[in-house]
């Protein structure tokens, strides 16, 4: 008994550290070339899930996913068509692409050798950022629902993340509610001057379309209950504590398995 106690008090101290990973990202945003299409774009990178899915088996990476604007409905300060992400809990290994493993796959399909060029003709990256999960849900944004990526500019990083914090109530009690699938809210770790558009993004998944109708009420009903205060003093001290400069709704058009 007492073995089988110790046993179980392994696996639970194992489950709780595996739980407790940072999750890190590295997204790259990516812009059509003239002439080209989302399908052009979703062929050439469906050419490199092999790829994605031999770096996650060798641990680089937690996964890899393609975010396409769902019907094109974004905001006008988007100026991507689309973004892949990276992410994984070693900061220094996801953005690795081992030239042993490329070889490998190079040989078992030749026409790897042209993907490179067949990239860049559909596609650019106009650029790359570096990001870190704060919080978020459990379970967190469902991959098979839309998501909605809500982009903030934040001057005072501290601030905001405490008031995030206490926010996830509020989510929380949407996602038991049936309003959301999940939640997340991440932080730009690089860039992260003055320029930069936006520094946090929050990450929300919904199964249907029509939950947008029930968006803003879904706050109104839970924020009371979770934080004790009126939907208008919530408003206030979120206008306070962050901008809101974009926001698109997707869906993944590919992913590692």
């Amino acid at each position: 008994m007492k073995k089988l106690l110790t046993s179980l008090a392994l696996v639970l101290l194992v489950s709780a550290a595996t739980f407790a990973q940072t999750r890190y990202t590295m997204v790259a945003y990516h812009k059509l070339q003239p002439g080209k299409t989302m399908d052009d774009a979703i062929a050439i990178e469906k050419q490199y899930i092999p790829i994605h899915e031999a770096r996650k088996a060798a641990g680089l990476i937690g996964g890899w996913a393609m975010y396409v604007p769902y019907n094109n409905i974004k905001s006008e300060g988007i100026d991507f068509d689309y973004m892949t992400v990276n992410w994984g809990s070693d900061l220094d290994k996801i953005h690795l692409y081992p030239m042993e493993l490329l070889g490998s796959i190079s040989k078992t399909d030749p026409g790897l050798k042209k993907l490179a060029a067949a990239t860049a003709s559909t596609q650019t990256i106009l650029r790359h950022s570096v990001g870190k999960k704060i919080t978020g849900t459990n379970p967190g944004t469902n991959k098979d629902h839309y998501i909605i990526f809500d982009m903030m500019k934040v001057s005072d990083a501290a601030a905001y993340e405490a008031f995030e914090q206490k926010v996830l109530k509020v989510h929380e009690e949407r996602v038991a509610a049936g309003n959301i699938s999940g939640w997340s809210l991440y932080k730009n770790l690089y860039p992260s001057s003055d320029e930069v558009k936006f520094n946090y993004t929050t990450v929300q998944s919904i199964e249907k379309l029509s939950k947008l109708d029930e968006m803003m009420d879904s706050y109104y009903k839970a924020i009371p209950k979770a934080l004790g205060i009126s939907p208008e003093e919530f408003m206030k001290q979120a206008t306070v504590k962050r901008a809101l400069n974009a926001t698109m709704i997707t869906k993944i058009a590919l992913s590692t398995k």
